[in-house]
């Protein structure tokens, strides 16, 4: 196979009536999700390898939308959802893309222009938006191979088989969820998912339809964490990132007292890289992300994570790395030191923000909380803390704790309490919307 579509059309002839998205009360079948994306792809002017930006404004458009652009031989993108207008026109102007595809319950538009191809290699089927946290997000190019050959490993890992009936929630435009999603019907399962951010909606959801395995960001299990009842039906957790805590641990050990609960480390430019099982009965160092996916290959230069993968966007050279620090234990074990643009120079001391926030998330009375750098004349910058408390939690008795856990060095010089942490559509701090409550 070249494309998805290909991937979705072999699933619709051998499943044609299984569920493959729930969106809340709506439900697609294989065969009616191929339906919908052969009458979009009638629509779409796109030639054989246009980049094509993708602005669907949910998740069952976005599916169809891709899986059309994939059958029309273009390269989809799938575009973040909140960013401006001008954002949006930077991404498709700068980045040189072919088409710009709205889809909308208003409506549809295409706007093309005539700018040079930009994949990479003749395979490349889609493209995925870097974060964009700094200036106009990149465009990274994919072939089919580069993650569905990864995915019997992966689906072996998560417990993800043809009766998955996974629930994830957010944008398709953020990678982990289009991975996610695609290795479902790779395996010819369900993916569950609803529009709504709120959790008595996945709660319900997810008990009406059985869900058996879950793919949630932390930032997101955190808020699922606060439901009451339990969910037996869940054989499999798997999240992203080093910032599980013991405290959210133990409350989802008790939340899926079935389920395997599985931390993985990776990036957008590689794939899975490592993985670990947690218990909450054994204690761990929140920095170890376990040990290599099979066929994956670890190495340290200068403090710095290299990956050697066959499974990886185009165009980069491997071993690869994305400026994380780290090391290697005696076992063979992944320990994390902090993400490559995510440490705060404060007076010539590097502080990892992660390592901040996990001492604060376990710090009781705290529910959630993100740190951030602010620019400071003196030091170059400085700490501020943005803290949600839980109900009963006491915001003086809160900051009297902090000189506890925290050296003076990483104590924030400004300190926020929030009713919650806005997110984005891709389930990350939405750092705009923090900054907006403090000015």
């Amino acid at each position: 196979m070249k494309n998805f579509y290909e991937l979705l059309a072999e699933k619709a002839r051998l499943r044609p009536a299984h569920p493959c998205i729930v969106e809340d009360e709506n439900v697609l079948s294989y065969d009616e999700l191929l339906r919908c994306a052969d009458k979009l792809a009638e629509k779409l002017p796109a030639k054989t390898g246009d980049a094509v930006l993708v602005l669907a404004d949910t998740f069952t458009r976005q599916a169809a939308a891709f899986f059309a652009a994939q059958k029309k031989g273009a390269r989809p993108i799938l575009l973040h959802h909140g960013l401006a207008p001008e954002e949006e026109t930077a991404i498709f102007k700068e980045r040189g893309l072919q088409g710009f595809w709205r889809l909308t319950a208003e409506g549809e538009s295409y706007e093309a222009q005539d700018a040079p191809q930009s994949f990479v290699d003749d395979n490349d089927c889609l493209g995925v938006l870097t974060s964009g946290s700094t200036g106009t997000p990149k465009v990274m190019y994919r072939t089919y191979q580069s993650w569905a050959g990864f995915f019997p490993v992966q689906n072996e890992t998560f417990g993800v088989d043809e009766n998955a009936r996974i629930f994830l929630h957010g944008s398709l435009s953020f990678t982990g969820n289009m991975n996610a999603f695609l290795s479902v019907i790779f395996a010819g399962g369900t993916t569950i998912t609803s529009a709504r951010l709120r959790v008595r909606s996945w709660a319900s959801l997810m008990r009406e339809c059985r869900a058996n395995v879950l793919y949630l960001v932390p930032a997101k299990l955190r808020l699922l964490a606060s439901e009451k009842e339990p969910f037996p039906d869940v054989l499999s957790l798997f999240t992203g990132s080093q910032t599980v805590s013991e405290k959210l641990l133990t409350r989802l050990t008790k939340l899926l007292p079935n389920a395997r609960i599985t931390l993985y480390y990776g990036a957008s430019e590689l794939n899975y890289i490592t993985y670990t099982v947690l218990d909450a009965d054994v204690p761990r160092n929140p920095e170890n992300l376990g040990k290599p996916f099979p066929g994956v290959g670890l190495s340290v230069r200068d403090g710095k994570i290299y990956v050697d993968t066959a499974y990886h966007v185009s165009g980069i050279e491997i071993p690869f790395t994305v400026g994380d620090a780290g090391y290697l234990n005696d076992a063979g074990e992944l320990i994390f030191e902090g993400r490559g643009d995510a440490y705060i120079n404060k007076g010539g001391f590097k502080i990892s923000a992660a390592r901040i926030e996990n001492l604060l998330r376990e710090l009781p009375g705290i529910a959630a909380a993100v740190v951030l750098p602010f620019a400071d004349e003196a030091r170059g910058e400085e700490l501020a803390a943005f803290l949600v408390r839980e109900e009963t939690a006491d915001e003086a008795e809160i900051r009297r704790a902090l000189p506890k856990i925290l050296k003076p060095v990483e104590m924030p010089r400004r300190i926020v309490f929030l009713e919650e942490i806005p997110l984005n559509d891709r389930g990350k701090p939405d750092k705009k919307r923090l900054w907006e409550s403090v000015y």
